[in-house]
């Protein structure tokens, strides 16, 4: 009789575990962007402003079970070569959709999408759209020459695994007791 029950038992306690390991957990995704805007001088004495939008988005992935947190990290970055003109439509337009009440965590990048097209970005003199650009430094009383790509860069994904800390709460269910 005890090596029935405890057969039961020990099928009951490996079904649970292989049940536990099989699941899957709920993950969390947050969105973080950020716009910054650099003006350029060009060889040719022109001044065009470099956009860069960076994309971080990071899910993080509780465990119950082993409590351990994965959390994956993505970063993209896109560089625009604007005209001066269509670097400020762009900074009043994202103010837009950042203060409305429903802005998304993409509101940079819809913005981007909905505003700019090819006639803001700079082009050449046969009016090819730029996708390189050859700027002026000068710095130290030296002058260079260094290049920028426009394009989209992602980063390869970060993983990361950590042990959450956590407090254990135990439940003691206790008889009700009447005094009638």
């Amino acid at each position: 009789m005890n090596r029935i029950f405890l057969g039961i038992i020990s099928l009951f306690v490996l079904l649970f575990c292989v049940q536990a390991e099989a699941q899957t957990f709920r993950s969390y995704e947050t969105t973080t962007q950020e716009i910054t805007y650099t003006n350029r001088t060009l060889q040719d004495g022109r001044t065009i402003v470099e956009t860069v939008i960076n994309t971080v988005i990071v899910d993080l992935t509780p465990n119950p079970v082993t409590a351990v947190s994965t959390t994956e990290t993505d970063e993209t970055n896109e560089t625009l070569f604007l005209t001066s003109a269509a670097a400020t439509a762009l900074q009043a337009a994202i103010a837009t959709a950042e203060a409305a009440a429903n802005a998304s965590d993409t509101a940079i990048k819809e913005t981007v999408t909905a505003t700019i097209d090819d006639t803001d970005k700079v082009k050449d003199a046969n009016g090819a759209v730029l996708d390189e650009i050859t700027y002026v430094v000068t710095a130290n009383g030296q002058t260079t020459f260094p290049t920028s790509d426009a394009g989209t860069v992602t980063t390869a994904t970060v993983t990361t695994t950590a042990r959450a800390e956590f407090d254990t709460i135990v439940e003691t269910v206790k008889a009700i007791v009447s005094g009638n």
